[in-house]
C-alpha cells in the first residue's frame, strides 16, 4: 500500500465517497468524522490483537485515543463545510 500525505480523515472521507457512490468527497468528511470518532474506545479484541501476549495493555489505549483524537481533529482543504 503507497503510503499518503493526505491527512487520514481525508482518505476516510474519499473511501466514504467511494463507497457510497459520492460526487464530492468533501461533503463526507463529517461522516468521516464520526466514523472516526466512533472508533476511539479501543475494544479488548484490539487490544489483544495488538499486545496477545502481555498481561497488561499499559499505555495502548491512551495512545490509541491520542491517535483517535488527531484524526477526529484534522483539518481538511478546501473545505466545502464547517467543521
Amino acid at each position: 500500500m503507497p503510503e499518503s500525505n493526505s491527512p487520514m480523515i481525508e482518505r476516510v472521507a474519499q473511501a466514504l465517497a467511494a463507497n457510497l457512490h459520492g460526487d464530492d468527497w468533501r461533503a463526507f468528511v463529517p461522516a468521516a468524522r464520526a466514523a472516526v470518532t466512533a472508533m476511539r474506545e479501543p475494544t479488548p479484541a484490539m487490544l489483544d490483537a495488538a499486545l496477545p501476549e502481555l498481561p497488561d495493555y499499559g499505555f495502548l489505549p491512551d495512545d490509541w485515543r491520542a491517535m483517535i483524537d488527531h484524526i477526529a481533529g484534522e483539518r481538511v482543504f478546501p473545505a466545502i463545510y464547517k467543521a
